[in-house]
């Protein structure tokens, strides 16, 4: 669906001659991963509001996908089974928040939580990915890429609380 959906789109762009035919397998991949952002805010929106933390599920989205890009992370065989996953985390990730929230709001637990996720950064990232295959250069660049988009997430996070308490 999605790869006729894109394949339409360009194949539109073509005959209006927007775009050139040589041209036309790099439009149809950025077209499907437009089409994929699209579905995926959709997605954290959905179910955000489902779960009635809408200003959760934005945040989450914003702070999932700039990590996404310099981390790695799963990638499925099919755009569907992409999708249930995503919507899984999102799901697990808005539970968690509320559960966190509730449980652990005001404690060092929270600093602890921070201090784990950034070990995992450092440890992990980027994840491999065989579609992806990245030097040693490369590697080390996105790691500290992600580490530094994950401080920036976690002084914005630490500024919110001083604001609003």
């Amino acid at each position: 669906m999605l790869n006729y959906l894109s394949r339409s789109i360009t194949d539109f762009l073509l005959l209006k001659e927007t775009i050139k035919t040589e041209e036309k397998e790099i439009y149809i991949y950025g077209v499907q991963l437009i089409i994929s952002s699209i579905i995926n805010f959709l997605i954290c929106i959905i179910t955000s509001l489902l779960f009635g933390e809408l200003l959760n599920g934005l945040i989450f989205f914003v702070a999932f996908s700039s990590l996404r890009k310099f981390t790695g992370g799963f990638h499925s065989r099919s755009f569907l089974i992409c999708n249930i996953v995503f919507t899984m985390i999102v799901v697990v990730a808005l539970i968690s928040n509320m559960l966190i929230g509730a449980i652990f709001a005001g404690t060092p637990m929270i600093v602890l939580l921070i201090i784990l996720t950034m070990l995992c950064l450092i440890l992990f990232s980027p994840v491999y990915n065989k579609n992806k295959v990245l030097t040693d250069n490369e590697r080390k660049k996105f790691r500290i890429i992600s580490i530094i988009v994950y401080s920036i997430h976690t002084l914005i996070y630490f500024g919110a609380l001083i604001i609003y308490i």
